[in-house]
């Protein structure tokens, strides 16, 4: 291989470190490779939590958005129904239609 001059230092120790073939590595090479796989995944993996976070928002925002009231009106004929118990949460309450309370027991 001819040494261009114009290789960087990273890059032929990248080389050294994958052409190796004796078993043994040099110290300083370890560490430059470790160092750069670390740099390399902070920011992934900081950048993976994000997006995961950011879709459960959304599935909160969906789920919260979810409406499963019914109505229905027929023109022409006497028919008519209007579901009136509406699933939206009131403020500082347990959620709508769930009962929480639990009856004391003999224990």
């Amino acid at each position: 291989m001819i040494d261009t001059g114009q290789d960087v230092v990273g890059m032929r120790i990248a080389r050294q470190f994958w052409n190796e073939e004796s078993g043994s590595i040099s110290p300083f090479a370890t560490v430059l490779m470790m160092t750069i796989l670390v740099l390399g995944i902070i920011p992934g993996i900081a950048t993976l939590r994000d997006h995961i976070v950011q879709k459960f928002g959304d599935m909160a925002v969906a789920l919260e958005s979810i409406d499963q009231s019914y109505s229905m009106t027929v023109n022409g004929v006497t028919s008519e129904y209007v579901d009136t118990n509406s699933l939206t949460d009131p403020v500082g309450e347990a959620p709508a239609c769930l009962d929480l309370t639990i009856s004391p027991s003999g224990e």
